[in-house]
């Protein structure tokens, strides 16, 4: 039995797509394939899949800009807003209110 090497779906037999990503087999090589019966996967068969914590760096560092350096927070707001991950959709929206309310308050400081 094998599988796609792109998503990891399993390969229908004689099958030149892929049915659930539409990957094309006949570029696929014996080694980018898994075997069930041998137990041996290849690094190309194992489909991309994303961390939980996979923006944790950005979210951190999007926070200390936020605070420090306003505009750099908002760079790293729109970052966030800008990837597929739900939880990092909505620290980037925290980060770029928390950059406007802190340029706000500084500004409103200076001018006292």
């Amino acid at each position: 039995m094998t599988f796609c090497p792109s998503c990891g779906a399993e390969r229908k037999e004689g099958s030149k797509y892929c049915h659930n990503c539409g990957y094309d087999f006949g570029n696929v090589g014996a080694e980018e394939t898994t075997n069930l019966n041998s137990n041996t996967v290849t690094q190309n068969s194992i489909p991309n899949v994303q961390s939980e914590n996979s923006y944790t760096f950005s979210k951190i560092l999007g926070y200390i800009c936020a605070i420090l350096i306003p505009l750099f927070g908002i760079i790293f707001g729109i970052y966030l807003i800008t990837r597929d991950e739900a939880d990092a959709k909505k620290h980037g929206k925290l980060i770029i209110g928390l950059s406007i309310v802190i340029w706000i308050l500084s500004f409103m400081l200076m001018n006292m």
